[in-house]
């Protein structure tokens, strides 16, 4: 949604919160997965810690109840047993015979029965277990012949308390951890987006300076970044065509003006000095014949000033077809062929080639370009009319013998109302614009039109690219 005179729209958002936002979303699942991994790893740090604890106990006490050499000698003497377990809280142990029966338990709660039935389970490997009045821990078993023939079945328990109140302290630590960093990564994301967005400021400040009375300003985002850079380019290339198309714009009102001051000058005097006094029938009819022929000149102006505006905002249309170009040159050259003779000048037609383009343009543009030649040419000259083909292109040239156009001056002739003669004396058939068309038409056909001026022959010509044809 487009904004109103400067007022944000509803729809605008800030970039750099947006920035900050995701610095810190990107922090907090970064933390969180490290976070989690190093839980994970530490949890199971402990586990194993606790197995080998019980693991190696378990040995220890197969030992001792082989030393003890029958299920009496460990009923009757249990203290070997709980002086070990008193230097490791949180282990628990348990003896049976071969029926079931308890012979010896070291429990917090005598009255617990850590029996569990390990059928499921390996002997010599720890196991998650949960043993009535201990809670989760992580058992192992093994069973043993004593020296009497006797079998027992000693169990080890290592409750898993002290463990998960570790890891319930360190999961708190880490979300304290994840929340802190996140805030510290959104902070210092915030700052370095904000000094990262001063050129893009910088920018925003130097093209709200620039204005028509200053279009010569450029951005300037020397020691920037290079993203800016290809932004602030595209921006300086955009002011040097506004630049041009306001000084051409200037410079188009004043020579239209100045053109069509004339003219309305010219009817204006004439008609007042005639209408000064009475006059004869002959000469009102002489007036209304001048007035009538700078009324042609101002229609010939605006028609041709009509047809520029059209090209320049892409509203003609073209139809293009196959002509051949010969005949088309040929028509042209007959249709002008009273002119040529008032001026003592013949036409060359030569060449053959068939291209594609607009008719109506095409007559047109080598119409003003043959009337240029005439005006030009010096008596008892030739007007040649040439055709050549190429991969490319096939060019149509427009040559005549006469005056050389100065470099100074060939560079310009394609532009609005621009005429060689300093003194703008312009014919009723020239407003210097007929060359401009003739510009205008060949972007059309996404051509081009060249000049080339030596001592005595001044070249036209008009290159027209076989790939519209496709």
């Amino acid at each position: 949604m487009t904004t109103v005179a400067g007022r944000r729209s509803p729809r605008s958002y800030s970039l750099l919160k947006r920035l900050t936002l995701a610095f810190s979303a990107a922090a907090i699942v970064v933390f969180a997965l490290t976070g989690a991994f190093l839980y994970n790893a530490l949890s199971t740090e402990l586990q194993r810690r606790d197995d080998i604890e019980i693991t190696g106990k378990l040995s220890q006490f197969l030992q001792l109840a082989r030393d003890a050499g029958s299920t009496r000698a460990l009923r009757d003497n249990p203290s070997v047993f709980h002086e070990v377990l008193l230097s490791h809280p949180g282990v628990y142990l348990a003896i049976f015979d071969r029926r079931g029966t308890l012979l010896l338990q070291h429990s917090d709660e005598p009255s617990a029965n850590l029996w569990l039935a390990p059928a499921a389970h390996r002997a010599n490997e720890p196991y998650t277990c949960g043993p009535a009045g201990i809670g989760p821990s992580r058992c192992v078993f093994a069973d043993e012949t004593l020296p009497s023939g006797e079998s027992v079945h000693v169990l080890l328990v290592r409750a898993a308390a002290e463990r998960q109140s570790l890891l319930e302290s360190y999961r708190i630590d880490i979300w304290l951890a994840v929340a802190v960093g996140a805030a510290l990564v959104g902070a210092l994301g915030y700052a370095v987006a904000r000094r990262g967005f001063s050129p893009v400021k910088s920018i925003g400040r130097q093209t709200s300076r620039i204005e028509a009375h200053n279009l010569s300003e450029r951005l300037d985002i020397q020691g920037g970044p290079i993203e800016l850079q290809d932004i602030a380019f595209s921006v300086n290339r955009m002011l040097d065509r506004l630049e041009r198309a306001f000084v051409r714009l200037s410079q188009f009102s004043s020579d239209l003006a100045h053109d069509m001051r004339t003219p309305l000058a010219n009817v204006i005097s004439s008609s007042q000095i005639t209408l000064s006094r009475p006059r004869t029938t002959d000469e009102y009819e002489a007036l209304i014949d001048s007035n009538i022929e700078e009324c042609e000149r101002l229609q010939r102006m605006i028609e041709s000033m009509l047809f520029l505006a059209r090209t320049d905002n892409a509203q003609q249309h073209i139809k293009m077809v196959e002509l051949d170009a010969e005949s088309e040159l040929r028509r042209l050259a007959s249709y002008f062929q009273g002119l040529a003779e008032e001026a003592g000048v013949h036409f060359v037609v030569q060449g053959n080639a068939r291209l594609f383009a607009d008719a109506t343009l095409l007559r047109r543009a080598v119409s003003n370009l043959i009337s240029n030649a005439l005006d030009h040419a010096f008596a008892g000259t030739a007007v040649e009319l040439s055709l050549y083909d190429s991969p490319k292109y096939v060019a149509i040239e427009v040559a005549n013998h006469g005056p050389a156009i100065p470099q100074e001056h060939a560079d310009r002739i394609f532009e609005r109302f621009y005429r060689v003669d300093a003194a703008r004396h312009g014919s009723a058939r020239n407003a210097g614009l007929g060359l401009a068309i003739v510009k205008s038409i060949m972007e059309l056909h996404r051509g081009k039109v060249d000049v080339a001026s030596s001592a005595d022959r001044t070249t036209f010509t008009l290159y027209f690219r076989r790939e519209i044809a496709v």
